[in-house]
């Protein structure tokens, strides 16, 4: 059960990092993380988006240019992050446009399910590999029939972030990286 003073400072902490677009820059990612778990994704993913940009010294591409979200090192890469909880356990790739400009697709899951045992899944794809995994992808929008007219499709992908799931070990063996160490892949 929840108290009804758990439940307030809760949602005064939630107030308070959802209020101040810069929260938690400065401290350890596991908190930076727990904090963004109080928000929604479209709130929480470009908040960690400019964290992972900041970490791996990238820069910003503007939307507008349809070629991912980061630059780095003369590439364009688009981030994808998830945040596991005990109510998700997938890695949830929204919108994967391959019809954009985009070199590298770089997907992070932060597992939150036992917080004592926080972890982070990161996985680096290039383009052709993203477009080879999104052949089990689904439309993210729209009917099947109105989108065997489009050739811009939006697809969804996901990855169950299980121990013993053959997708995810194979996503570990094959695209698994250390985020710290991206600028040797890119």
């Amino acid at each position: 059960m929840i108290t009804d003073e758990d439940y307030s400072n809760l949602m005064a902490t939630r107030a308070h990092v959802a209020s101040d677009p810069n929260w938690g820059t400065l401290i350890a990612e596991k908190e930076f993380i727990k904090g963004m778990s109080l928000l929604n994704p479209q709130s929480y993913g470009s908040r960690i988006e400019k964290r992972i940009m900041h970490d791996v010294q990238g820069y910003k591409i503007k939307a507008s240019e349809n070629k991912g979200d980061i630059g780095l090192n003369g590439k364009n890469v688009e981030v994808k992050v998830s945040l596991l909880n005990s109510v998700n356990d997938s890695l949830n790739m929204v919108q994967v446009r391959l019809f954009h400009d985009v070199d590298y697709y770089l997907c992070v899951a932060y597992d939150m399910r036992d917080i004592s045992t926080y972890k982070k899944y990161v996985f680096l794809l290039t383009h052709d590999q993203m477009a080879h995994e999104c052949k089990r992808a689904h439309a993210a929008h729209g009917t099947k029939s109105v989108n065997e007219l489009n050739e811009n499709v939006e697809l969804r992908l996901q990855v169950n972030c299980n121990e013993g799931d053959s997708v995810f070990e194979r996503w570990q063996d094959a695209y698994g990286i250390n985020l710290n160490e991206i600028n040797q892949f890119v």
